[in-house]
């Protein structure tokens, strides 16, 4: 099960937003200062705007748990249709368009490709719709320390 301690940033209303530690390769990373990929700025924070009924205060602890086969599924729905089109519409247009039109076909390729890919995509995004629903089953908020005087622990799931 993964789980990352946060902190609570601020509260209004029923929006919570959260920041902790990224626990990722990045962070221990030697070239992360010349890396493309990575905002320097924020490279060691993770950030996180929920919707929560539950009363946090600023400056509280929340632990966040999420099970490792969801996460697994996410990714898997989000990356692998966009791939397979990627690949299968280029492949796909190599084969239709190489003989008939080999002096343009890296052309042709290029358009297959990139058609291939917004299709992933946007089947990506109409496969993810059932694991929204999902995500309030799988995702659960603990608060570990409280801003109050008492420093027990509360067994709100959201």
């Amino acid at each position: 099960m993964a789980q990352v301690s946060l902190n609570v940033v601020s509260v209004s209303g029923d929006k919570v937003v959260l920041e902790g530690q990224r626990q990722s390769a990045c962070s221990s990373c030697v070239s992360k200062n010349s890396c493309v990929t990575v905002n320097s700025d924020t490279a060691t924070l993770l950030r996180a705007e929920l919707t929560s009924p539950a009363h946090y205060k600023v400056g509280q602890q929340v632990d966040m748990n999420c099970h490792d086969s969801f996460l697994l599924k996410a990714i898997m729905v989000m990356f692998a249709p966009a791939l397979c089109g990627l690949l299968g519409f280029a492949l796909l247009a190599n084969y239709l368009f190489a003989a008939a039109h080999p002096h343009t076909v890296e052309y042709i390729n290029l358009g297959a490709a990139l058609l291939g890919f917004v299709s992933g995509l946007l089947l990506s995004r109409y496969f993810a719709q059932p694991l929204i629903g999902q995500l309030n089953q799988q995702l659960s908020l603990r608060p570990t320390t409280s801003c109050s005087k008492s420093n027990k622990p509360s067994d709100n799931v959201i």
